[in-house]
């Protein structure tokens, strides 16, 4: 225990006696009687102005007169237990009249402890009265040493909590210093409160920060509408990319700056900024868009290309054509076998280019007829069917359609979609008889349309290459083609936003799927 709290402990307050009498004699008797340097002696000479005393002091112990006019001592008595601060405070009743045993228990049901009778035995009286001075005095010392541990604990919780919060403020700072992030705590005025390690490394300021030495010129007007929508809206968390300048070579570094509210009771006491350097994604980011705007116009260069240099060569090719046409009706009786097997070389050779030419016109061409309209699907299967009518028929292949659904797409382009799909079923047919099925079904936003076969399949290793521009997976000798036409599928397909892919089992058939969504 420290010095301070000894003296506390000692300095008591003194005891204190009321006596209660309506005449002059007993209140001097009864004074005489009870002075002392121990306690303070209170006179009143009626039960109320008792009464008036008890409610604002405490007393060790009260002598009361029982008989009073007006108000008697039993009556006073029963007041003086109503109140809060006499309720258990020792009653002794002293008279020189009512002695009748009856009057003796009545006072004992006021309330009273003791019964004295005039005239008394100052030694008695005193002796009597002085056990409760002792009483109230050991009351008031236990009561005391009880404040006073109350307050030797509350320091001490005091303490372990300011250490608590010490080594919380250790852990945090070590924590905020480790991480790779630079952080800033700051007030709702915007003054500084803490930063780590990782900010004074990077920005080299230590004590207030001015924000125009850190923030890049074209980012302040940025930063300070976020400060303002933080100012005005205190419970929300922000993000912000911003530049941040570095101390050591005055270089700007793009941050994703993350700041969230530190709330307490309900009030924003703090903003706690982190600050995480994305220069490297950013720069990457910036360098994939501007390859990505690099290669759509090199494939748009290309697709112009091709659709220029595929329409110029239509005439040429059409002349070769032409010119192979007049020398067979002109020179036939006279062309022996091997003449005439290099006419047939020539014509073959140039229907096969005029073929190629025009599948990549047609390739060219998609995505550039940005007309969009609602689309009967089972209108495109009807159209699709019709076109290919000779080639079914002489396949002797069972189409058979499911429901399908309105879209909103190109309608060319769906009917080329669908008959280059039927149109590689049928070329690509095993000995059975051919089965191909379209079916449709709608997942979530999109509608997945499926073309079966029970054609020859594909081994699963190809399935991504078909696609591809001028891929072949047989000799032309085996099948015909240009290796095309799965590509214009995928383009199409992906022109309106969908994706196409395959599952098929070599010798047991393919089905190709594909989706577009409900709406574009």
């Amino acid at each position: 225990m420290d010095a301070k709290a000894e003296v506390e402990f000692h300095t008591l307050t003194r005891a204190n006696i009321l006596v209660v009498d309506d005449r002059q004699d007993g209140l001097l008797a009864l004074e005489a009687v009870l002075s002392s340097d121990r306690y303070d002696l209170f006179k009143a000479s009626s039960g109320q102005e008792a009464l008036r005393y008890a409610m604002f002091k405490d007393f060790a112990v009260i002598l009361l007169d029982v008989q009073m006019p007006e108000m008697d001592g039993f009556e006073t008595a029963q007041l003086l237990r109503e109140t809060n601060r006499s309720q258990y405070t020792p009653i002794i009743f002293v008279t020189a009249i009512n002695k009748e045993i009856r009057h003796i228990n009545q006072g004992y049901e006021s309330g009273a402890v003791d019964y004295i009778f005039k005239p008394f035995d100052p030694f008695i009286l005193q002796s009597k009265v002085n056990v409760f001075v002792e009483l109230f005095e050991k009351n008031l010392q236990i009561k005391k040493q009880a404040d006073l541990l109350r307050q030797i604990e509350s320091h001490e919780k005091e303490r372990q909590i300011s250490e608590l919060r010490q080594e919380s403020d250790r852990s945090y700072t070590h924590l905020a210093d480790a991480v790779p992030h630079k952080i800033v705590k700051v007030s709702p005025s915007g003054q500084v409160e803490y930063f780590n390690q990782q900010w004074l490394d990077y920005t080299g300021l230590r004590s207030e920060i001015d924000w125009k030495l850190v923030i890049h010129p074209q980012d302040r007007k940025k930063f300070l509408k976020l400060w303002s929508c933080m100012r005005h809206q205190d419970s929300q968390t922000y993000e912000e990319e911003i530049r941040l300048r570095s101390a050591q070579d005055g270089i700007y570094r793009w941050h994703l700056v993350r700041i969230v509210p530190e709330i307490k009771n309900g009030d924003n006491i703090s903003w706690i900024a982190s600050c995480t350097d994305i220069d490297n994604i950013k720069r990457t980011e910036e360098s994939f868009k501007m390859l990505s705007q690099e290669l759509n116009r090199s494939n748009k260069e290309l697709e112009e290309y091709a659709y220029v240099a595929s329409h110029d060569l239509k005439e040429p090719l059409h002349v070769v054509s032409s010119f192979v046409y007049l020398l067979e009706r002109r020179f036939q009786p006279k062309l022996d076998d091997r003449e005439k097997e290099y006419l047939r070389h020539i014509r073959e050779g140039v229907g096969q280019a005029q073929k190629m030419i025009k599948d990549l016109l047609e390739y060219s061409c998609i995505g550039k007829k940005k007309v969009y309209e609602p689309v009967e699907i089972a209108v495109v299967l009807t159209e699709v069917l019709s076109n290919l009518k000779t080639i079914i028929e002489e396949a002797g292949a069972a189409i058979e359609c499911g429901p399908m659904p309105k879209i909103v797409a190109n309608y060319s382009e769906m009917v080329q979609l669908f008959q280059n799909l039927i149109v590689n079923a049928v070329k690509y047919r095993s000995q059975r008889s051919l089965e191909i099925q379209v079916t449709s079904g709608l997942q979530g936003d999109w509608w997945v349309f499926a073309v079966k076969d029970n054609g020859i399949g594909i081994d699963p290793q190809f399935k991504e290459r078909i696609f591809d521009m001028f891929q072949r997976l047989h000799a032309k000798t085996e099948y015909s083609g240009t290796g095309i036409g799965l590509a214009i599928c995928k383009k199409i397909v992906e022109s309106h936003g969908g994706k196409i892919w395959i599952d098929s089992t070599p010798g047991a058939g393919t089905t190709f799927y594909f989706t577009i969504k409900q709406g574009i």
